[in-house]
């Protein structure tokens, strides 16, 4: 029976690897493809460019800094799973300030490019 990837582990520039909890979600970005409607049905769709994004919760322990993650830009932020797929996000950047709650950072990350491999 083949494996599911389950668990993931990020890994941001020199901040080094983080205790990513359950649930990380990463969009490669790339071409987003919407339907044209008439009173026909679907003419066709239109493309537009969107960007790479990473969010995920870490756990917050004493060597967190929330200043030091939200000040993160242009980096390189890898998303590996389990399965040893690896998934690296170039010029990457804390998109919104981190949030805490209950012991959980919540952190989102966008970049330039997600290249696989």
């Amino acid at each position: 029976m083949a494996q599911i990837s389950g668990r993931v582990f990020i890994t941001l520039g020199s901040i080094g690897r983080l205790r990513s909890k359950e649930g990380a979600k990463l969009n490669i970005g790339g071409i987003e493809r919407e339907a044209v409607m008439s009173d026909s049905g679907v003419d066709g769709f239109t493309e537009k460019f969107t960007h790479p994004q990473v969010d995920f919760k870490i756990s917050h322990t004493s060597d967190v800094k929330l200043t030091d993650l939200q000040a993160v830009k242009d980096t390189t932020l890898t998303f590996e799973t389990d399965l040893g797929r690896i998934y690296t996000v170039k010029g990457a950047f804390c998109a919104k300030p981190p949030e805490l709650e209950k012991g959980e950072v919540s952190l989102v990350f966008h970049g330039i490019e997600c290249l696989e491999g």
